[in-house]
């Protein structure tokens, strides 16, 4: 067979290096606001919603993703004598089903996660089958002190379980920014390497402090924590998470199910999605938006200072916060945030919370939590709130 004779569709025109950095024009946002209630393809998902999970699945999340060592989350003998009898999800395991990324249109326009509220219904456990519907619910546009002018598209996804159950409601906020080239990007940009801020860099004594925070971080685990035995304005005991690397962003990305494609599949994603391509300027190598978390020519192209973190981690940080406080029995029921501002290479965060409220509702015992993250030079990168349901001891509750 003569396969240069055969017939081949033709592929889409790729845009040329610079050419993919428009404005965000009142056109554009009309356009993106008439797929609100539309519910999308999720293809780039599969086939990871029609699989079984495994406990492996949930293994790599918990730790290579959110860098947690529950045995929960990890070993069958453990959680067998567990409430559950199995291994269970953490709070942000199903970003590995669908991303939540929830922003049609506007290509070109660099996409930056900013924050998502989650509402779970029930756990989800190995061997269970999670499939995923997701819509565009809002756009909305902002103007901020970091960048001039924005959009937010406000996503929803729906996770079903293979028996037809809700397991949760999902809302992300996703930011459309502007690149650099079009005018446009973070004020904190900067012109080109040599005006990045210059590393942090950590003092012997400092690295042994880390190092004894991570030997001694406090899981509650089996000790069952009750409803009635807390209170209002009770710490929960820091975790903290860094000093960030690169390999940290890669174990983020190798603890999911889905992944981005790379080589050949790469090339073949371009040619169904044109628009969505980005050039290296100096390599005029096409690349994923994404790359700019490991690559900080094009971290400066939408505004970062450096390379940086995906924000969803630290989503999964306060997961492992929460986690971590509320014991094997608990359940986080809600859990809310935002990233604040850039978590960078070489950034320490330490996740904090507090008790702020506690009532018995619908048959449940609920606590509500306020959180935050801070870096090495104290200043806020992420908060935001939850809800856990834990044990009672009053017998009219369901545990």
């Amino acid at each position: 067979m003569n396969v240069k004779n055969q017939e081949q569709p033709p592929a889409k025109r790729m845009l040329k290096a610079g050419e993919e950095s428009p404005g965000l024009s009142d056109q554009q946002i009309e356009d993106a606001r008439k797929l609100i209630g539309v519910w999308l393809r999720r293809d780039v998902h599969m086939p990871a919603v029609y699989e079984a999970l495994s406990l492996h699945d949930i293994r790599r999340w918990s730790q290579y993703s959110v860098g947690d060592d529950n045995p929960l989350f990890a070993e069958a003998d453990y959680a067998k004598r567990t409430l559950w009898g199995t291994v269970i999800a953490p709070p942000t395991f199903l970003y590995t089903i669908d991303s939540g990324i929830v922003a049609p249109g506007l290509p070109g326009i660099q996409w930056i996660f900013a924050g998502s509220r989650f509402e779970h219904f029930k756990p989800v456990h190995a061997g269970d089958t999670i499939t995923a519907r997701a819509r565009l619910i809002d756009v909305q546009v902002k103007e901020g002190r970091s960048v001039a002018r924005y959009v937010n598209q406000v996503g929803e996804v729906l996770y079903y379980n293979q028996h037809g159950d809700l397991v949760t409601r999902y809302e992300g906020d996703i930011y459309r920014i502007p690149r650099k080239r079009s005018g446009g990007g973070f004020k904190f940009a900067v012109k080109d390497a040599t005006e990045a801020p210059k590393p942090y860099k950590y003092t012997q004594e400092q690295i042994e402090e880390i190092a004894h925070g991570y030997r001694t971080e406090e899981r509650r685990g089996g000790n069952t924590r009750y409803f009635e035995d807390v209170q209002i304005g009770d710490d929960l005991p820091v975790v903290q998470k860094g000093p960030l690397t690169l390999v940290d962003i890669v174990g983020f990305y190798s603890g999911r199910r889905t992944v981005y494609n790379v080589m050949k599949l790469a090339f073949l994603e371009r040619d169904k999605h044109p628009n969505n391509v980005y050039y290296s300027p100096t390599r005029n190598i096409p690349m994923h938006p994404a790359a700019g978390h490991f690559d900080v020519e094009i971290a400066h192209e939408i505004g970062m200072p450096s390379a940086y973190d995906q924000g969803w981690q630290r989503l999964g940080w306060a997961g492992h916060l929460l986690t971590n406080w509320q014991g094997d029995s608990g359940f986080t029921r809600k859990l809310d945030g935002r990233v604040t501002k850039p978590n960078l290479v070489g950034d320490l965060t330490k996740m904090h919370g507090e008790v702020t409220g506690k009532r018995k509702e619908n048959g449940e015992a609920l606590v509500d939590i306020r959180w935050w993250g801070e870096n090495q030079k104290g200043e806020r990168n992420c908060d935001g709130s939850a809800v856990v349901r834990l044990p009672s001891r009053d017998v009219s509750l369901r545990s």
